[in-house]
């Protein structure tokens, strides 16, 4: 493993550099996947240490993208780990007591635990002289969520913003991932912090408000799932950006909104695909997590068609949504972005209570949504919307049975400024 390891990083003539990193991805109680993107070569090995047990750890796999430049982003599996320990990340090293960049700590064998995670989409950033006037003071926000507690981050769209030139190439796509996190510090800390957890939506997928027929969709999801470590299903006929993840008594299901969706005005069209969401539906059947959350770029179960929403696509969003009812798939609650503003909006669907929790920006500025038409919605649970930059917060607590659900939404200062506590019985059929 190690002589592979070092016929990857021997890609030129450079002494071997970080460029950013280390992210975590996938966490389970037994493994994790690591992230480090870097240039030149080496025998630098990346390895994990376990403190408590002055043991070692290397990689049971890797997978990597390369660049015209030579720049490696890899992702590491790890294995054979132990339930509720703490491992520290290590890079370049030359032996035990190195510097650690990061760390994280693995899930217990527990069924039910007391844990919280971040959420959050539409996360504008620009590199170089435009980076003086835009986002400005916005990427503070990645400091206060760093200090948040939380055991880790869902990302829900938007997580990056292509512009034309970096959306024409394989390269401008990859490259330019590279370049947000090397330059803005706050948000390549954050990213080191806390695992993370991402779907995608039209800005890091393509051109604005893309679908299917993006002519370089592939590249875009070759780049996607090689700059952001999560598990995803294997083989051909799981092509697209989506998985799912378990975590304790909640179990997340990451949907791709783009790969397969029909072109805007065709109502019978696609929208998550057909292969997608026999999927999506197989794995809601068998999940026996008392939370089942569905993360989607765009908003579900409001009818509102500003923007873009699963409402325009009507034949899949309510056969989907009939399929949830129809097999009393209690708690299910969705997770999407999109919009520049967040609120809770919760829905009856033939006798079954549907939430939908929108999060929405980070750093891109919010939208004069009176103005756009973009307020009205009936089934936003009133006093839940906060059009200023924020993100959200998801915790859980209480017995097995009686767990309760806070959702919370902090401003860019890291103040609270909405909060609702649902309890699990409050998410079955009456």
């Amino acid at each position: 493993m190690l002589l592979f390891l070092a016929a990857i990083i021997s890609v030129s003539a450079q002494k071997a550099k970080l460029i950013t990193g280390p992210i975590v991805g996938s966490v389970t109680k037994n493994s994790a996947k690591v992230w480090i993107a870097y240039q030149g070569k080496g025998q630098n090995v990346l390895i994990l240490g376990d403190t408590a047990e002055k043991r070692i750890y290397y990689p049971t796999n890797l997978s990597y993208i390369t660049n015209k430049k030579g720049d490696v982003a890899l992702t590491m599996d790890f294995t054979g780990l132990k339930p509720d320990h703490r491992y520290n990340i290590l890079v370049s090293i030359d032996g035990w007591g190195a510097n650690a960049k990061s760390s994280f700590k693995t899930q217990s064998d527990t069924a039910v635990k007391d844990f919280s995670f971040l959420l959050g989409s539409c996360a504008l950033m620009m590199p170089g002289v435009a980076r003086a006037v835009f986002p400005g003071g916005a990427t503070w926000i990645f400091r206060r969520m760093k200090k948040k507690q939380n055991d880790f981050m869902v990302w829900l769209g938007d997580d990056v913003y292509y512009w034309k030139k970096s959306y024409s190439s394989y390269d401008g796509m990859l490259n330019y991932n590279l370049r947000l996190r090397k330059t803005f510090k706050k948000y390549r800390d954050f990213l080191s912090s806390t695992p993370q957890y991402a779907i995608w939506d039209d800005h890091d997928y393509g051109p604005d408000n893309s679908d299917k027929r993006f002519v370089l969709k592939d590249s875009s999801l070759e780049v996607f799932k090689g700059v952001w470590p999560n598990t995803y299903p294997e083989g051909e006929q799981f092509k697209g950006n989506y998985f799912n993840f378990r975590y304790y008594d909640a179990e997340f299901f990451m949907t791709d909104d783009r790969y397969y969706r029909a072109p805007d005005g065709d109502s019978l069209g696609d929208f998550l695909g057909e292969t997608q969401l026999v999927w999506l539906k197989n794995k809601l059947l068998m999940s026996d997590a008392a939370f089942k959350f569905i993360a989607v770029g765009s908003q579900v179960i409001n009818d509102n068609h500003f923007g873009e929403s699963y409402a325009e696509y009507p034949r899949e969003r309510n056969d989907l949504l009939d399929f949830i009812s129809k097999n009393n798939i209690r708690g299910v609650i969705f997770l999407t972005g999109d919009k520049h503003y967040s609120e809770l909006s919760k829905r009856d669907w033939n006798g079954y209570p549907l939430y939908d929790f929108t999060c929405s920006p980070l750093t891109t500025p919010p939208l004069p949504r009176r103005l756009l038409g973009a307020y009205h919605n009936q089934h936003r649970v009133k006093g839940t919307d906060y059009a200023k930059r924020n993100f959200g917060k998801i915790s859980f607590s209480g017995d097995k049975g009686n767990r309760n659900m806070k959702i919370e939404i902090y401003g860019r200062s890291g103040h609270k400024r909405k909060e609702v506590v649902l309890n699990e019985k409050e998410m079955m059929r009456k």
